[in-house]
């Protein structure tokens, strides 16, 4: 019964080294997610209603031009209140309606033509609320980062096994975590004037790097 345990119980629980690794890769976005709003005030709601669907649609034209396909323009919020006077009165003033879209940008150098376009088209109704930078296809990232993740695991495991007197056998699991947070480049909120773009510099937009991260935990089989 005894030899029964224990054979049982080393199929339960190999001899093995259990370690993890990380692999981590610096690579260049490929595409950028722009959030505009049109904010329009006025002392009906219809008129702000006007106001702001005429303008959105001049800053959509303008979007458009730049050769964003209509799959990557998105509205993402529509809403329409009222101002009060500040007085005690609390009297109802005007309206306000705000209508925000977002714009998926998949060729980055056209970042800073399709900024300054909408805020041009848009005029000082415009808000340039922020961008963020992404890896569209990050497959040939991850695999790179999976290798290295792998090699820093295995480095690991041979070091325990060298410090223990034994020897590193073959992989019995291997499981693995991915890492790719997006990194927000905020420009906050704009009040943007009415003035010809072509007489001012354009947006700059740096898209710098994104580092893509795998963790891999592998189990070590060992030898005597």
């Amino acid at each position: 019964m005894s030899t029964a345990s224990a054979e049982t119980l080393d199929k339960q629980h190999p001899r093995s080294i259990h370690v993890s690794g990380t692999g981590k890769v610096s690579v260049a976005p490929d595409k950028a997610d722009l959030t505009l709003s049109v904010e329009v005030q006025a002392k009906t709601a219809e008129a702000a209603r006007n106001q702001a669907a005429n303008t959105m649609a001049a800053l959509i034209k303008a979007v458009k031009n730049e050769d964003v396909a209509d799959k990557d323009i998105q509205t993402r919020s529509v809403s329409l209140y009222p101002n009060y006077s500040p007085d005690t009165a609390n009297k109802i003033i005007g309206y306000q309606l705000t209508n925000q879209v977002s714009v998926c940008i998949r060729d980055i150098s056209k970042a800073s033509d399709i900024i300054d376009s909408a805020v041009k088209a848009g005029g000082n109704s415009t808000r340039l609320q922020g961008i963020s930078f992404a890896i569209d296809k990050p497959e040939s990232a991850l695999a790179e980062a999976r290798e290295k993740a792998y090699a820093n695991a295995k480095i690991k495991a041979e070091q325990y096994a060298k410090l223990a007197g034994l020897s590193l056998g073959s992989p019995l699991h291997i499981s693995e975590g991915t890492d790719m947070p997006a990194t927000p480049m905020p420009y906050g909120e704009m009040r943007t004037m009415k003035a010809a773009m072509s007489d001012s510099a354009s947006t700059p937009v740096q898209a710098g790097e994104q580092e893509v991260s795998v963790t891999v935990d592998v189990m070590f089989g060992i030898e005597q």
